[in-house]
């Protein structure tokens, strides 16, 4: 069993340290917030570099345990029993109740609950029941990964630059970033998925010895734990730019997973006429993930396991084939999804001259053969590793922003709007300016008028999303008005602009054509998105939970020094 992680960073180190530890040199990280697992690293002396945890590995699980007043993050929480685990908070971050409440149907250990619209996770910490935003499980998830890199440093790590699905919204960016803050870091950037494993791409492209005057379409098919991610873009020479990206928050391993695990259930209920407890069910999801990961390389797969609480040996097996039946659809859906990017770049499956494959779950075969299929024969990529890309990317996009010349000259990126932006209208209707897949930097026109007799003021709200009515996207909670002569509907014209720096920084404005009347709104990423009191109570929290986790770790330590006297 893998050991805790002291949240006493400096104390608990991981690896073998190359620094001499101190206040830091200002190493910014790189981390891959994944669903089921994460990863960190750190570019330094011209390489890059991906962190062991303390069990040995590169991949740290994305869950969080509480168990005998301590709290657990990583393999030790995964190794607690099943009821004392919460995971899968990226699927919920930054997302309002009604787009996530049919999660409870999922077969989770913890439980849904509604709180002000907002979703919580109800799990129970020292026998009492206990209330977290996802926002909260996440930064607990980055506090472990932040004292990784503190472990092999030796040195305090204080900002990182996170990856994030993209189709994030900003809502869900920013929640991320919240996240972030509340485990001690400075988020200074956050950059697409897909886009990271470009550039981890990019890297992995110029150690080959390829020519730099190739010019080359890229296709990056991203296939994670819980979230899946497309990218096309073109690579000339140092010189990539996005085209169009996709994906779905919602489609990953898990969901591989949940069918096997329904299958299952219902063989057992079948063969015995038993219907497994929760408990028991928590069981089975191990065995699911596990015989999942084997029909990697296996055609067909033994499954035996007993279920104590019903005194049940169950013994079965599952062949390849009937895994790929059962998630059949879903893997279609991400080749529905890539041919979509793909029509939106403007070119078709022919015009790809790489496909590359990132993301664990790409280790499935059928994932392969089937893009097979869509790409005409083309074999799709294995150089990069598809765990550990993401935060590669991750890395070196860090090093950049922190002046690292020589990764500053080996990738020159640009990256694209993963979302439109654009204006509330008369009825509701969202009306896009800057559509979605626009290279960015970007400035986009577009000319309204007013919806009723002789308004004095015309309003605008901004709003991002893909939907035709403006309350089914995300609101940036930003507006402003333009005075306007009064006159009949429609007679007055008003150019509204938007601007969108390489920062992410929008700015947004309206000129009356009449008067020259002019109004005016700028959205900061770097802007909280969330008020001091709330951010006050996370970390509240945050500080009782490493309070309860060092008071228990004192309480070992004293025991052991008393068995040695």
């Amino acid at each position: 069993m893998a050991m805790k992680r002291s949240f006493d960073s400096m104390e608990s180190g991981a690896g073998s340290s190359s620094g001499s530890g101190g206040s830091g040199s200002g190493l910014v990280v790189g981390i891959d917030l994944g669903t089921t697992y994460s990863v960190v690293g750190v570019c330094r002396k011209g390489r890059v570099e991906i962190f062991c945890n303390d069990s040995g590995s590169r991949i740290t699980p994305s869950v969080v345990g509480f168990m005998g007043g301590q709290m657990f993050v990583g393999d030790a929480a995964k190794d607690l029993p099943a009821v004392n685990q919460v995971y899968d908070a990226k699927r919920l971050i930054g997302r309002p109740w009604i787009d996530v409440c049919d999660f409870r149907k999922r077969h989770w250990p913890f439980t849904l609950v509604e709180k002000n619209g907002e979703a919580k996770i109800r799990t129970f910490v020292n026998g009492s029941k206990k209330d977290f935003c996802p926002v909260e499980i996440s930064a607990m998830v980055l506090r472990g990964l932040k004292e990784i890199a503190e472990g092999v440093l030796q040195e305090r790590v204080t900002r990182a630059v996170v990856t994030v699905p993209a189709y994030f919204n900003e809502r869900q960016r920013q929640a991320t970033k919240l996240a972030g803050t509340v485990a001690g870091l400075e988020i200074i950037a956050m950059i697409n998925e897909p886009t990271a494993a470009a550039i981890a791409y990019a890297l992995d492209k110029k150690k080959s010895g390829q020519s730099e005057s190739d010019k080359k379409t890229v296709f990056i098919y991203d296939l994670g734990g819980g979230t899946f991610d497309v990218s096309v873009l073109t690579a000339a020479g140092s010189e990539y730019t996005v085209l169009a990206s996709d994906g779905d928050t919602n489609l990953g391993g898990q969901d591989f997973d949940e069918r096997l695990l329904h299958h299952f259930i219902e063989e057992v209920r079948t063969k015995h006429g038993v219907n497994l407890d929760p408990t028991s069910v928590q069981e089975l999801r191990k065995v699911c993930e596990l015989v999942k990961r084997k029909l990697s390389t296996l055609a067909e797969v033994p499954i035996s396991h007993f279920f104590s609480r019903h005194n049940l040996a169950f013994k079965s097996s599952i062949t390849r084939a009937r895994f790929e039946s059962l998630i059949i659809d879903l893997l279609k859906k991400t080749l529905i999804t890539s041919s979509k990017v793909i029509t939106e770049s403007k070119l078709q499956p022919g015009d790809i001259d790489e496909v590359v494959l990132v993301g664990g779950s790409t280790r499935i075969p059928k994932v392969t053969s089937l893009l097979r299929e869509l790409f005409v024969d083309k074999e799709p990529r294995r150089s990069i590793n598809p765990d550990e890309a993401v935060a590669f990317g991750a890395a070196v996009h860090a090093a950049t922003l922190s002046g690292d010349k020589y990764f500053s000259n080996l990738v020159k990126l640009r990256d694209v709007t993963p979302l439109s932006l654009g204006i509330d209208t008369v009825g509701g209707l969202f009306s896009p300016v800057i559509p979605r897949n626009t290279p960015v930097p970007c400035e986009r026109t577009s000319q309204f008028s007013n919806a009723h007799d002789y308004q004095t003021a015309v309003n605008f709200k901004v709003f991002q999303g893909e939907r035709p009515l403006s309350k089914d996207n995300y609101y940036l909670k930003k507006e402003f008005s333009v005075s306007v002569p009064p006159k009949p509907r429609n007679e007055n014209k008003l150019d509204c602009t938007f601007n969108l720096d390489a920062n992410g920084l929008l700015t947004v404005w309206a000129i009356d054509k009449e008067t020259g009347n002019r109004g005016q709104v700028t959205i900061n990423p770097k802007d909280a998105k969330v008020s001091e009191k709330e951010l006050e109570t996370m970390l509240k929290n945050a500080q009782k939970l490493r309070d309860m986790d060092q008071k228990a770790k004192q309480k070992l330590e004293n025991e052991y020094k008393r068995q040695c006297l």
